[in-house]
């Protein structure tokens, strides 16, 4: 099918350039080299460009840019997918690229909300990016940032005075689809959970991935939020074990064993 006669473009990031393969797929550098050489000149009607996965701010302007040179800012209407990242302090990342939930909301008593979204640049896509669908270490870690986020922001803010240690104690989780570079949801579901303690709140939730009305992923997740303060003098006395216990046991030889 020829570029004139598409009625929406899906619009990716550099990164998915596999999942570009399909007629209805850019990236945003092989839509702007498309917009360069004239590949839209002839449009008959508006064309929609609608984000997936990848696209920045850097990319968008970028994308403006080449759509004015080309006089079709008015022939090919954009439609940015641009939701608000869940802030550093939720997240527990250091790296804006490195955040996978926006939008984080609460839905009902126990059930929480997020929009995945995926930077090009996020630590899991840099050294493993393989055919056209999302790995699914990708999913492990949206669950993990949303557990805890859910958590900083809607309970952890009883205590503001309690900065907390987040440990997980044990996952279940089942792939259902493959993923794609696309729209698509997460909840959290709190099945139980123990909060009379600040310095130890404890949590069973179950979270869901869906995508185009499927669902990608599900998981059982246990975890527990410890008052760092508290914890944190534990875990430096068991590191300090570990060292000595592995010191210990790589000990040479003595050279008077090794002669008996």
């Amino acid at each position: 099918m020829s570029e004139h006669l598409l009625k929406s473009v899906c619009l990716v990031g550099d990164r998915f350039s596999s999942f570009a393969k399909h007629e209805a797929v850019r990236t945003v550098s092989g839509f702007v080299s498309a917009v360069t050489s004239g590949a839209y000149d002839d449009l008959a009607t508006p064309l929609l460009l609608w984000e997936g996965q990848g696209v920045n701010d850097f990319d968008r302007e970028y994308v403006r840019a080449a759509l004015e040179r080309a006089g079709l800012s008015r022939k090919i209407l954009t439609q940015p997918n641009n939701p608000v990242v869940v802030p550093r302090a939720e997240a527990h990342k250091n790296r804006e690229a490195n955040v996978l939930l926006a939008g984080l909301q609460q839905q009902g008593e126990d059930t929480y909300r997020a929009t995945l979204r995926l930077h090009s640049d996020n630590e899991l896509l840099l050294d493993h990016q393989t055919g056209e669908h999302v790995q699914g270490m990708v999913a492990i870690e949206a669950f993990r940032q949303m557990f805890i986020a859910f958590c900083e922001k809607f309970v952890a803010t009883q205590w503001p005075e309690l900065r907390h240690y987040y440990i997980w104690h044990g996952m279940d989780i089942s792939f259902d689809n493959f993923l794609f570079p696309l729209d698509a949801d997460i909840t959290c579901t709190v099945v139980e959970s123990d909060t009379s303690d600040p310095a130890r709140l404890k949590f069973t939730v179950d979270l869901e991935l869906h995508q185009a009305g499927n669902r990608a992923a599900h998981a059982r997740i246990r975890f527990t939020a410890y008052d760092a303060d508290r914890l944190g003098p534990k875990e430096h006395r068991l590191a300090g074990d570990a060292v000595a216990n592995v010191l210990n046991g790589a000990a040479p030889e003595p050279a008077s064993a090794r002669t008996a």
